[in-house]
């Protein structure tokens, strides 16, 4: 009996040591299928910021410090008698927000420095709240914001003294010629659909009841893939979460995440690369 036994054990443990490094050293690319929402989760709790700087066809061309952050949930109550519990830290989290600070973009020598800064919030759900993003390049300026709740996006431009600002509603972000028209003002559909989208419309259909299906297609849907992969940095590799989505349809976005949610490198389209400036050192 002890001689079966001892074969049985031998091949428990050399089946359950081929299968974990198999797991652990699976080629990149072809990584064990994790929950989305515990790598997202890992994100929005990170202990430390990510300084990636910005890359384009391998020129640098800007740097942002993205920031994650949890709140603490509002009350009135007061602490509990004995609560020890040290500055800084929360008791229950309320909410989660996300900041890209200190963002710049180098536009070229013949042009100033785009600034720019971004700040979203969550719920403890990750159900976005609101949105809003800032560019600067003087005398200019341009605010974009958007609420889940109001369901509104706000725009305002700033020229100088002159500056104008707009609100629209999720419903006209959804109907393409209400938008239009919201936009562009009094202008006849016709002359869209006839002219500048000429051939969009159906045919026989009247010019103010046309449809306009490129702009109807127009998505920004995203399904992210989420795997345990490896990121090469120089001649070593580095355990990690890879996060792949397609965006409108043909180009793709890649975020690899370290193990307590840092980001580590995102790959855009256009070959934009945001590089961990921690990977750079190494």
């Amino acid at each position: 009996m002890r001689r079966p036994a001892f074969l049985v054990i031998t091949a428990f443990f050399v089946t359950m040591n081929v299968l974990l490094w198999r797991s652990e050293f699976r080629p990149q690319g072809e990584g064990t299928p994790v929950p989305l929402a515990g790598v997202w989760e890992r994100i929005l709790r990170a202990p430390d910021d990510s300084d990636l700087e910005i890359f384009q066809h391998k020129r640098k061309i800007g740097h942002l410090r993205w920031a994650a952050n949890a709140g603490e949930l509002a009350t009135t109550n007061p602490p509990a008698a004995g609560d020890n519990l040290q500055e800084g830290m929360i008791r229950k989290v309320g909410g989660y927000t996300i900041d890209s600070l200190d963002g710049r973009l180098d536009l070229g020598a013949d042009r100033k420095r785009l600034r720019f800064t971004m700040n979203t919030s969550f719920t403890t759900t990750h159900q976005w709240q609101t949105f809003s993003m800032q560019f600067n390049q003087r005398p200019m300026s341009l605010d974009l914001g958007a609420s889940a709740t109001n369901e509104t996006v706000t725009v305002k431009y700033q020229h100088g003294d002159d500056g104008s600002q707009r609100t629209l509603t999720f419903a006209q972000l959804r109907d393409p010629k209400a938008l239009v028209r919201e936009l562009a003002g009094p202008v006849p559909l016709g002359l869209l659909t006839g002219g500048l989208l000429g051939g969009l419309g159906e045919a026989g259909a009247a010019p103010e009841l046309a449809a306009l299906p490129a702009l109807q297609k127009l998505s920004l849907g995203l399904q992210w893939d989420s795997r345990q992969d490896w990121l090469k940095v120089g001649s070593a590799k580095l355990r990690c979460y890879r996060l792949h989505a397609r965006l409108l349809e043909k180009h793709q976005v890649t975020v690899y995440v370290s193990r307590v949610g840092e980001l580590l490198r995102v790959e855009l389209p256009n070959d934009i690369v945001l590089q961990n400036t921690r990977m750079l050192l190494l």
